[in-house]
């Protein structure tokens, strides 16, 4: 999911790549909501700079689908409706299927001792034992993440990678773990296990299998936190 941490606001902030970082980092993890107004001269006062590098990075963020910009209204971050939801999900489960099959080809073994890992670290995971609700799932989709992106780049293609990076860094996907549940979390990682088993043998057909089958359940469960909260 490319899940990144968020400075605080001035520091380090002076130019519209440093703007782009710390805005689009705010609507991946949550801090600016779907359907947020984002307004050019506070978020200069907030960084510390003019509003053209604002400006310029708010267009950046349009054309990668985080935001859409509205004459006389400024840009407004995006939500995403069932359709939406179904056409992400589709994509993701094509493209990080392939990425597995590849992946248990090319894998090497640092890359699988790292999966190895992330998965027992994932499977001992427990809400609790953070101080805020946030703090854990912030945890969690760290590792996910790194989890995701470990197989895509042992698929050992180029191209796929920045695809798979534009196709799954979303805030829908981020928030969705805010509403898992330890049910939720333990069936992500029952999968997590078993692509990385399906990896350690090579079995490109099982991998690829087993990655479509977690990226539809994972669709599955933000379809009906839409259905309860709305886009």
């Amino acid at each position: 999911m490319g899940i990144v941490s968020v400075s605080s606001p001035g520091k380090g902030v002076n130019n519209s790549s440093d703007a782009y970082a710390e805005i689009r980092a705010r609507i991946l993890n949550g801090a600016f909501r779907p359907r947020e107004r984002l307004i050019e001269e506070r978020l200069a006062r907030e960084l510390g700079m003019s509003r053209t590098p604002i400006r310029q990075a708010l267009t950046r963020l349009e054309a990668e689908g985080l935001v859409t910009l509205i004459p006389n209204r400024g840009a407004i971050v995006c939500s995403y409706s069932v359709q939406d939801v179904l056409e992400i999900y589709d994509l993701r489960a094509l493209l990080e299927g392939h990425a597995a099959r590849r992946a248990a080809r090319e894998i090497t073994g640092g890359e699988l001792d790292r999966l190895r890992q992330l998965v027992d670290e994932m499977e001992g995971f427990a809400l609790d034992a953070f101080p805020s609700h946030e703090d854990a799932v912030r945890w969690f989709a760290g590792r996910n993440n790194e989890f995701h992106h470990t197989i895509h780049l042992a698929s050992r293609n180029q191209r796929l990678v920045k695809l798979l990076s534009r196709t799954i860094q979303i805030p829908l996907v981020y928030r969705s773990f805010f509403g898992y549940t330890p049910r939720e979390f333990a069936l992500s990682n029952y999968y997590h296990r078993k692509i990385m088993q399906a990896l350690e043998q090579k079995d490109g057909d099982q991998a690829e299998v087993l990655m479509r089958v977690h990226i539809y359940q994972g669709r599955d469960f933000v379809l009906s936190m839409l259905q309860e909260t709305g886009p």
